[in-house]
């Protein structure tokens, strides 16, 4: 029987939880990605139901260590295209989930 390479802490995160978590920078490299992702899946679809792959940087929360944005990704909707376009680019770090949720902000609750 072979020895398996252990799991890294990333990968062990998308094992546990089926999301890929990251934190962003919030400047023309997410917007150059975004339109990657776009470009490789043909959004917007021709029926006008899915018009981009990612979330506009605004809509990201902030980071409360001051790092960049935060999304949190379902690991199904990867392909080995979008792990190509990461490879390598500064800029968006992957995290761990415990990473991911210690500097994901608290939810606000307005009375």
């Amino acid at each position: 029987m072979e020895d398996q390479e252990p799991l890294t802490e990333i990968e062990q995160s998308r094992a546990d939880c089926g999301f890929r978590f990251y934190v962003v920078k919030p400047d023309e490299l997410y917007t150059q990605l975004v339109a990657s992702v776009d470009a490789d899946r043909q959004f917007p679809n021709k029926q006008q139901t899915t018009l981009t792959s990612l979330p506009p940087v605004e809509s990201l929360a902030e980071a409360t260590d001051g790092s960049g944005r935060l999304i949190a990704i379902d690991c199904w909707r990867f392909t080995a295209n979008d792990d190509a376009l990461l490879d390598g680019v500064d800029g968006v770090q992957e995290l761990t989930q415990l990473e991911f949720l210690a500097i994901k902000p608290e939810p606000q609750n307005d009375l």
